[in-house]
């Protein structure tokens, strides 16, 4: 793999890698296999969602004057964290649809952050 893709696409591979060794571990414990994947998938797809959001929404903020650039950031800020409220409501009540797989899925975005900065640090 290209050092450059690798270091450009960093935090999505990262997200990727936390969610399959959850998956691993997740797999040999629950009773429901099914709902485990469901709810890891579903969880990780949002969290890469939120995170091309989240690029895009301070790509732009960047280019805007700093009043409108902070209120522009903190409005994305309201509606990504209301969006994972709704992923972890609709997790909660489908039943197909592992709730713990879900906030994996979600939290995939804190592990990758942490990764780079371990591995930023080192």
């Amino acid at each position: 793999m290209n050092k450059s893709y690798l270091s450009k696409n960093f935090m999505p591979i990262s997200m990727i890698g936390f969610s399959l060794i959850v998956y691993t571990i997740g797999i040999m414990v629950v009773d429901d296999q099914v709902s485990w994947v469901k709810g890891i998938l579903f969880g990780l797809l949002f969290s890469l969602l939120k995170f091309k959001l989240m690029e895009m929404a301070f790509n732009k903020a960047v280019t805007m004057p700093e009043s409108k650039a902070k209120n522009y950031a903190t409005m994305h800020y309201i509606i990504r964290y209301f969006l994972t409220g709704i992923i972890l409501v609709v997790a909660a009540v489908e039943p197909s649809i592992n709730i713990l797989g879900t906030f994996f899925g979600i939290i995939s975005m804190k592990a990758g952050a942490y990764l780079q900065l371990f591995l930023k640090n080192k």
